[in-house]
C-alpha cells in the first residue's frame, strides 16, 4: 500500500502544480507583442501557413528557452536544497502568487504608458518570415517574462520527477500560446476573409490590454499566493 499512497501524493503534488501553472500562464498568454504579430502575419500572403508557422516559432522558442532555463535553474537551486521539502515548495508557490499580484498592480500603475499608440490604418502587407518574426518577438519578451521565470522556479523546486517538471513547462507553453493557437485556427478556418475580422480585434488590443491583463493578473496572482498560504500553514 505505501508504493499506491507515494504515487498518490506525487499525483496530487502534480495537480496542484498544474493549477499553479495554468494560474500563472493565463495572465500572461494575452502578450500584445506575440498576439499583434500574429495579426500582423494574417493579413498578408497565405495567411494559414503564415500563422501557423508563427504560432510554433513562438511555442518552440519559449519552450527550448524555458527547458534550457529550468536544467541550469533546477541544477543551481538542488545544489542548496538537494531535497526540498513542502515548505519550500509551497513557499515558492505562495512566492509566484506575490509575483503576480505586484505585477499586475505595475501595469495598472503604468497603464497609460504601456499602450500603443493607435494602429496606423494604411498597414501594410507583411513581408519576411514569419517563423523568424514569431521566434524574434517570442526572443524578446523572454527578457521580462518574470511570470514564467517564477513558474520555472516554482516548477524547479517541486521535487517532482524531471517528466513531471517537462510536462509542467509544457503546459505553460501551451496555455502561453493559447491566443496564437486561436488566431491560427482561424484563420485556417476563414482564410482570406480572417484580415477583415481580425484586425479590429488586434487595433483594440494594441490599445487597451494593460486594462485586461493588469486586474487578471492580481486575481489570478492573489488565487495562487492564497494557495501558497493555506498549503504551508498545513505543512
Amino acid at each position: 500500500m505505501a508504493p499506491a499512497h507515494g504515487v498518490g501524493v506525487i499525483g496530487v503534488t502534480v495537480l496542484k502544480l498544474a493549477i499553479a501553472v495554468v494560474a500563472i500562464a493565463l495572465p500572461d498568454c494575452i502578450n500584445p507583442s506575440l498576439i499583434a504579430g500574429e495579426l500582423f502575419v494574417a493579413t498578408g500572403s497565405h495567411p494559414r501557413r503564415r500563422a501557423a508557422v508563427f504560432t510554433i516559432a513562438a511555442w518552440i522558442v519559449t519552450f527550448v528557452c524555458g527547458l534550457a532555463l529550468a536544467l541550469g535553474l533546477g541544477d543551481l537551486i538542488l545544489s542548496f536544497l538537494p531535497k526540498p521539502g513542502p515548505t519550500v515548495k509551497y513557499a515558492l508557490i505562495a512566492g509566484a502568487g506575490l509575483v503576480l499580484v505586484v505585477g499586475g498592480a505595475v501595469i495598472w500603475i503604468r497603464r497609460r504608458s504601456l499602450v500603443g499608440s493607435k494602429p496606423s490604418e494604411d498597414r501594410g502587407r507583411s513581408h519576411g518570415s514569419a517563423g523568424l518574426l514569431g521566434a524574434g518577438i517570442a526572443g524578446l519578451e523572454l527578457l521580462t517574462a518574470f511570470p514564467y521565470f517564477a513558474a520555472i522556479a516554482m516548477i524547479v523546486g517541486s521535487g517532482v520527477s524531471q517528466a513531471g517538471k517537462l510536462a509542467l513547462i509544457v503546459l505553460y507553453c501551451i496555455v502561453y500560446t493559447l491566443p496564437l493557437i486561436a488566431i491560427a485556427v482561424v484563420v485556417a478556418l476563414m482564410g482570406d476573409g480572417a484580415e477583415r475580422k481580425l484586425r479590429p480585434i488586434g487595433d483594440w488590443l494594441l490599445v487597451h490590454w494593460p486594462v485586461i491583463v493588469a486586474p487578471l493578473t492580481a486575481a489570478l496572482g492573489i488565487g495562487v499566493l492564497a494557495l501558497g498560504i493555506v498549503q504551508l500553514s498545513s505543512t
